[in-house]
């Protein structure tokens, strides 16, 4: 992992603030020395910010987000999260060639901290092959067919096949290992028109013991509750998606069957516990339209049938996951800043989560899910001396989060025009 730049040689004390314990907003003075939160006073003199009253939260995260991904998106991208309040980015795919010149740019006081999965691990022909080539056939001038496979994704079908693309994707330096699974019963089937679009169980726990070896973890795009079930039996540290994803292929006869079949989206019971149990972390990605339709008391009154179908789906799971304990975490995988508010704008809107369940969701859980290893998500001694001011308390109205009045990253408060 990158080093963090430390903050200067000048202390900065943040004074007339109101610090988020992890439970409420109580008054203190914190100083930013190095880089870091300390309640002690430096020796030397520190510059004195007045925060006149205002609401300090750690900065959010988004834990499925493709943006910034290359140097054409890096300045909007960055902004954007910014913007939001977004300090903390799950990139989970994409090609190492053209994100590596941005790399070394990111995890400063003035951008985003990022880790990049490159890319990805499926079957041949399985997501996200079809969409890529459906991008370079209409003139995507990022996409190109001959350039797709080992770049953006690794289409493998055996153990051998893993170890001879296994050391060009560690040669990428990659931070995380995603895999895909998509309709994974079909390897369970005898029907032979049923086709998997994601990799074979016994090749996906393949993949995640070398990524445990490379000292690497591991994430899961799913798309139902099957595919759930069997990353979990791969042993992933995190799933990437709910199963939200009715047509998300273009599967023929896709809304046909699933007018009859919704339990192969509800996570099953069983899965759930097992979820809690191994520690293993959720991402929501819920937001199947936008979030600013969604109005109380009927957030879904917008949303057509099979829409409404899977939004409650999604309400069923995200209740039972939440229940049980299960580690949820909040990703979008939209547009940088705006991607991420409209999916905190429709888990406020479920009803599942308190104020205060979903602040520390995306201000604690998900930066930490993202970065274990290092001290953020809190407000405390020794943690990164990195927060977002608000202009108002958003446990009691969690509009608050999109009012910010101040952003400082490494104790830097940033500024722009």
């Amino acid at each position: 992992m990158r080093e963090i730049p430390q903050s200067g040689p000048v202390p900065r004390g943040f004074v007339n603030g109101r610090w988020f314990t992890g439970d409420d907003f109580r008054d203190r003075t914190f100083y930013a020395v190095n880089g870091l939160l300390t309640t002690r006073k430096p020796s030397d003199p520190a510059e004195t910010v007045d925060l006149q009253g205002g609401f300090v939260v750690a900065p959010f995260g988004d834990a499925h987000n493709h943006f910034p991904s290359r140097e054409q998106d890096l300045a909007d991208g960055n902004r954007a999260h910014l913007d939001a309040g977004v300090f903390y980015i799950l990139n989970p795919g994409g090609d190492a060639e053209v994100a590596k010149p941005i790399r070394s740019r990111l995890g400063s006081p003035a951008t985003i901290d990022a880790i990049f999965a490159h890319g990805v691990f499926t079957c041949p022909g399985g997501h996200p092959e079809p969409l890529l080539q459906y991008f370079a056939d209409r003139g995507d001038s990022f996409f190109d067919r001959v350039k797709l496979e080992t770049r953006y994704f690794y289409a493998v079908d055996s153990v051998v096949q893993i170890d001879e693309v296994w050391p060009q994707f560690l040669s990428t330096e990659p931070d995380f290992v995603k895999l895909i699974f998509g309709f994974s019963e079909a390897y369970r089937s005898g029907d032979t028109k049923q086709k998997s679009l994601g990799l074979r169980p016994e090749v996906a726990k393949g993949i995640v013991r070398r990524a445990r070896v490379a000292g690497l973890r591991t994430g899961a795009h799913i798309e139902n509750a099957v595919d759930f079930h069997t990353a979990l039996e791969s042993d992933v540290n995190m799933v990437m998606h709910l199963p939200i994803f009715p047509d998300s292929m273009g599967r023929k006869g896709a809304s046909r069957e699933l007018s009859h079949c919704e339990e192969k989206y509800v996570i099953s019971t069983a899965d759930v516990k097992l979820a809690a149990e191994r520690g293993v972390s959720v991402v929501t990605t819920a937001a199947t339209g936008s979030a600013e339709n969604f109005e109380k008391p009927n957030p879904f009154a917008a949303l057509n049938g099979n829409e409404k179908r899977f939004l409650k789906i999604t309400v069923l799971n995200l209740q039972r996951l939440k229940d049980a304990g299960v580690t949820l975490v909040v990703g979008s995988d939209a547009q940088p800043g705006t991607g991420t508010l409209n999916e905190i704008d429709l888990l406020e809107n479920t009803g599942v989560f308190s104020n205060l369940e979903l602040l520390k969701m995306w201000s604690e859980a998900t930066p930490q899910a993202i970065f274990p290893q290092r001290q953020i998500g809190k407000l405390q001694e020794s943690y990164e001396a990195s927060f977002l001011v608000l202009d108002g308390d958003p446990i009691r109205d969690f509009s608050m989060v999109k009012k910010i009045r101040m952003r400082v990253k490494q104790g830097y408060p940033l500024k722009w025009n």
